[in-house]
Formats: C-alpha cells, structure tokens, sequence
C-alpha cells in the first residue's frame, strides 16, 4: 500500500517546478552599482564599457559575445548594436546568469513596426516626444522564458506576441523589482505565497487600441505597469485568500496593494498607482501597480466597471 503512495506522490510532484525558486548566486555590482535583491537583469548601452564586480574572484563569460575573463572585476565593452545577452559567472559552487539588455535606442524607432512586430504610434503619431526613454527590448526565443529575477520572466510582461520572433517590448526593471518585493511582503503574513501571475504587462499602442483602452499614455505602453495578483503553488491561476476572510474577493487584492504602499512609504520600491480590481467574466481579482513616481488609487467598485481597462 505505501508503495502505491509513493508511486501515486511521484507521479503528481515527481515532474513539478520548485515551488521556492532560488534567486541570485551571486551579488554583484553593474558599474559600481549593486544589483538589487531578486535581480538577473540589468541594463547597457551599445558601444558602452561595462564593469561587473563581486566580492571574491568568480570566472566570467558571455559566449556570445566570446569574452571571458577571471577575478572579482570584468570589464569589457559592448558592439555598437542592440540585444540581449547571457552573462554567466560561476565558482566551484555555483552557476549564475544574469540578462543584460541593450535597448535598441528611441532614435532608431522610426516607423509604426520594429522588423515587423506591429508597435503603432506613440501620442499623435506626429512626433517622438513621447516615445519610451528606455528603448525597446529585442526578445527571441531563446530568452523569452528566461529569468530575469526570483519568480518573474520576460514572458511575464509580454503576455502577447505578434507574428515572427524577434519580438519587442518595453521594460521598466523598478516595476520587476517592485513586484518582487511585494510576494515578499505578503508573504511576511500569507507564507503560501509562491507566484506572481500577470495577466498584462507591457503593451504596445496598436494593442492597447485594439483591446479598448482610449488612452494614449497608459503606463502599460512604457513597461512601467502589470496587472497581476499573487497565489500559491501549484498554480490555479486565481488570486489566493490572502487576507483569509474564507471568500476569494476584492479585499485580496487591497491585500497586495496594502503591502505596496507599505514598500513605498518605506522608500524601498518606486512609488505608483495602486488598485485592486473585483471578480470579471474572464478572471478572478487582480491589482493593478505602476511605477509612476508619485502615488495614484481610482475608484474600482470594488469596482465600478464590469470589464475595467485600464
């Protein structure tokens, strides 16, 4: 009988993900700067020298780029080109990767599509004021589904694609940041806490168009937002019962948006719009989270509207 249980727990558990995923290996500095907690992403400019330190020697490489080199710095400088790039670093213990993104700059954005990926027009289309100032990230499918901190992936933020890889995406990596941070927090009171679902991150002006929102400057078309909500493992895409009131509802998601305002007032994350948004045809609760610079909550009836865009 036992050994029908094991068999039976392998089965269900045997191929499953680690519902705790590790997070960096290493802490490291990016130009003197460390990364955050959580953090495998940062971000270079094209032709820019770049230096990676850690506290004790490490063994350094981005294959791509054939580069190499061994000690506590790696300094190397980048091609005068747009991408994304694995830098590896490992001791006798540990493997770590990190994402490094060079944008492709605003200047080179010049039409309504990149290589075919449908972007449509920022503003009115009649100038680039108002084009994103982090540039465009060159997504193919080889980092697609890469991490690029704790829980989170580019796909997260990506949740559509159009038509052939490469695909392209704005990112702001305070908003991944700020995500992180906040499982955290809620975690501190519901420790079931495993995953942050987004159900929309960066979209593109021709697509938020399509889907109905009429304006021209939500944070979604910046990478500067995600809808999302957090629940435990394994996955059934639906916000848990953080607050434990025994109803999923409303109040999990002012549940989210109370231990964001907590890391904004603390000064840990960037501060933003916050809401939280009641059950839909489509999905169950959900918070909305930017990154805006200034604090920002709208009425949602808990909520207002039976199908919110926002």
């Amino acid at each position: 009988m036992n050994g029908i249980v094991m068999v039976l727990i392998y089965l269900l558990f045997g191929g499953a993900e680690d519902p705790v995923p590790a997070g960096p290996a290493f802490a490291i500095s990016v130009d003197g700067v460390p990364l955050q907690p959580h953090m495998m992403v940062f971000t270079a400019l094209q032709g820019e020298q770049v230096t990676l330190t850690n506290a004790d020697s490490l063994n350094w490489s981005i294959s791509s780029l054939s580069l190499s080199g061994t000690g506590r710095e790696f300094t190397f400088t980048l091609p005068r080109s747009h991408g994304t790039y694995t830098v590896s670093a490992s001791n006798v213990e540990s493997l770590q990767e990190w994402i490094m993104i060079v944008p492709l700059d605003k200047t080179q954005f010049r039409t309504a599509s990149i290589n075919s990926f449908p972007v449509g027009f920022y503003g009115d289309g009649n100038s680039r004021d108002h084009l994103p100032e982090r540039g465009f990230i060159e997504l193919r499918p080889d980092v697609f589904n890469a991490r690029i901190s704790t829980h989170l992936s580019f796909s997260d933020f990506l949740g559509h694609t159009e038509g052939n890889w490469p695909q392209y995406m704005v990112l702001d990596l305070r908003l991944v940041y700020k995500l992180e941070c906040v499982l955290e927090e809620v975690a501190k009171f519901y420790p079931e806490a495993r995953d942050i679902h987004c159900i929309s991150g960066f979209r593109t002006p021709v697509y938020n168009a399509a889907i109905g929102n009429e304006t021209g400057f939500s944070l979604h078309l910046y990478g500067a937002a995600s809808d999302f909500w957090i629940e435990g493992w394994p996955s059934n895409e639906l916000i848990d019962d953080l607050d434990r009131n025994k109803r999923i509802d409303v109040f999990d998601g002012e549940f989210i948006v109370a231990a964001a305002r907590r890391l904004e007032a603390a000064g840990e994350v960037a501060v933003g719009g916050a809401s939280a948004y009641r059950w839909i045809t489509s999905h169950g609760p959900f918070v909305h989270l930017d990154t805006r610079g200034s604090p920002a909550v709208w009425q949602t009836r808990r909520t207002l509207v039976d199908n919110p865009v926002i």
